[in-house]
């Protein structure tokens, strides 16, 4: 299986969300005008990262661009008489799912890549209980967020170069 784009994720679950929305006969049905204006927001996250880069500013986690476009999204919803306000929890159940499926992506890369490192090393962890295995995963997780962000200050660097 393909590994899907974090922009198109978002838009899918920006879509899942509409559905439940819409199907959940205990839940206020938003608007569906709310979730055009949402997946508006998230494509502006490209066109705002383009910006960024053009700009030399250091780069921002996607992840956490998004989640501001979402804040920024229901602010403007609350504050704009023209639009429909969304149902009170919508915007932090678009966060909360959004953030559960930046979590499962992340946890598959650990665990794949630790997959990798007991193949590649031809280590028996049969002894290992799986707490010590989940702490190592946690601790994997933790250094390889460090070294992302060390690699992306890098890259960002040597583009300022050019």
């Amino acid at each position: 299986m393909a590994k899907q784009n974090l922009l198109d994720l978002i838009q899918n679950t920006i879509e899942d969300v509409k559905r439940e929305n819409r199907d959940d006969p205990n839940q206020e049905t938003a608007d569906p005008t709310i979730f055009d204006f949402l997946k508006n927001k998230v494509r502006e996250v490209h066109q705002n990262n383009q910006d960024k880069k053009s700009r030399g500013e250091r780069p921002t986690k996607l992840i956490d661009l998004i989640k501001g476009k979402i804040d920024e999204a229901r602010d403007q919803n609350r504050n704009n008489p023209d639009q429909p306000n969304a149902p009170g929890n919508l915007f932090n159940l678009l966060r909360d799912k959004i953030e559960q499926q930046h979590n499962v992506r992340n946890q598959q890369r650990t665990e794949d890549s630790i997959a990798e490192i007991i193949q590649e090393y031809n280590i028996d962890v049969s002894r290992l209980n799986r707490e010590e295995l989940t702490q190592i995963q946690r601790r994997y997780t933790a250094d390889n967020a460090k070294l992302d962000e060390q690699y992306a200050k890098y890259l960002h660097q040597l583009n300022q170069r050019k």
